[in-house]
């Protein structure tokens, strides 16, 4: 089983990161420094992967004496024996020396690395996101582990490497892996929009119970499921009402089955009913997709009961430009899964999407953009002074993650941050998928001062 270590200074929450992948408090967390000293191994689960956790003690440079040099030895086998790392800093610290020196040494080991930016919850934790670049790793991962914030990207890193890393291990031996990891695709929606009928009738069986009742599906069922030999794992889940309407427990569990089948997808497909007109719920779902970051692709189901289906077309895509404009042409399937009308173009939709949600531009490229953006069109002055925008890069996928490194973001106009954004979905063709654009105080973290 692979191995996944933590590693980084005293007291920027490992532990507690270890106790939430393990689900139990089996590492002791305290507010003390320097409180783990052996190797600690633990069994996590992250969704639908299994993974041995190790903690660590946190590395320091001033430790002396036998038992800290004991201590240091732990960690260093610790690191050996890894098959992926996460580097956790704390976010409300920033990046110390150090830091910066133990980064050195990683990237000696070509093995992957992420930099986990704990603390990160609020305004104090953007420091670290902002130095946190300049220690040379291409995954950066902002997360809060004692909220559990940042779970789904440690997720989608994971399983990004599991494959490669597996294949190590038991490159003699008979593998049942694919080639890549699946896709995982959630069909959500209101009750009764026919998410389970459209699988059954993907996958060509009567996997789930289907009915005319709404709320027949009340667990998140995994399916894995080949299409044009690419693995897929589709998601069925609970329909989502109103928030007033939900009075029952077992409802709010079945509710917060779907909303974490959302957070640990890739892809949404948010499938509504076209003989009833888009609804607001059906705006307050896909905005809560659009919020975690996961691709979305709207299927207008039922398609064949729409009577007038050009009023229909007119009406779904004015609706989504004037309330979802946050996303640029946001990908429409008319469809009827109960007549398997549609289907494959849903596929090539999801090919689409993924394909951009893993979109990764280079920091040349971005920066040329930069310097034509600022050229033709320069940020507005505050107060009499300039606005300098001095750098941007990419710091994540799924969604496309951007960093923006500038004088003084709190005053840059709310109008020009979306001409920003426009501009980067136009020039690098980012339809269809969410962008974020992160505005951080500060030079470029590249330039050696």
């Amino acid at each position: 089983m692979l191995k996944v270590v933590l590693i980084g200074r005293p007291n920027v929450g490992k532990s507690t990161l270890f106790n939430r992948l393990v689900r139990s408090q089996k590492a002791i967390v305290n507010d003390e420094p320097g409180v783990t000293r052996d190797r600690k191994y633990g069994q996590a689960n992250l969704v639908d992967l299994s993974f041995i956790i190790v903690d660590t003690a946190g590395m320091d440079d001033s430790l002396k004496g036998t038992t800290q040099n004991d201590i240091r030895q732990q960690s260093k086998f610790a690191i050996e024996e890894a098959n992926i790392i996460f580097f956790v800093i704390d976010g409300r610290v920033g990046v110390l020396p150090v830091e910066k020196i133990f980064a050195n040494n990683l990237k000696k080991q070509n093995k992957p690395v992420a930099i986990l930016i704990n603390k990160s919850e609020g305004s104090k934790g953007f420091l670290g996101l902002s130095e946190a670049t300049s220690l040379g790793f291409e995954n950066v991962i902002p997360i809060s582990a004692e909220q559990g914030e940042g779970l789904s990207d440690i997720y989608d890193f994971l399983k990004e490497n599991f494959k490669a890393e597996n294949s190590k291990i038991f490159q003699n031996k008979v593998s049942n892996y694919h080639n890549k990891s699946p896709i995982r695709i959630s069909v959500t929606g209101r009750p009764n929009t026919g998410k389970s009928t459209l699988i059954n009738n993907i996958i060509g069986e009567n996997r789930l119970v289907t009915g005319t009742d709404a709320g027949i599906t009340r667990d998140s069922i995994e399916i894995n499921w080949n299409y044009e030999n690419h693995d897929f794992c589709l998601i069925d889940t609970a329909g989502l009402r109103r928030k007033s309407k939900i009075t029952k427990n077992l409802e709010k569990d079945m509710i917060s089955d779907t909303l974490r089948s959302i957070k640990f997808s890739q892809i949404c497909i948010l499938l509504v009913d076209a003989s009833k007109n888009i609804d607001k719920q059906d705006l307050t779902i896909a905005r809560m997709i659009i919020g975690e970051g996961r691709g979305i692709i709207i299927g207008a189901n039922k398609w064949d009961k729409v009577n007038d289906q050009n009023i229909f077309r007119d009406n779904i895509i004015n609706k989504l430009s004037t309330s979802l404009s946050q996303i640029k042409e946001i990908p429409i399937v008319f469809m009827s899964g109960l007549h398997k009308k549609g289907i494959d173009k849903l596929f090539e939709k999801i090919f689409y999407i993924n394909e951009k949600i893993n979109t990764r531009i280079t920091t040349g490229k971005l920066n040329k953009w930069l310097s034509t953006i600022i050229e033709n069109n320069p940020p507005p002055l505050y107060k009499g002074k300039k606005n300098n925008i001095r750098y941007i890069t990419q710091f994540n996928i799924k969604p496309p993650t951007f960093a923006l490194f500038m004088s003084s973001p709190d005053h840059l106009p709310n109008s020009y941050k979306r001409f920003l954004l426009g501009s980067i979905v136009k020039t690098f063709n980012l339809f269809g998928v969410p962008i974020r654009i992160m505005f951080r105080k500060g030079n470029n973290p590249y330039v050696k001062k």
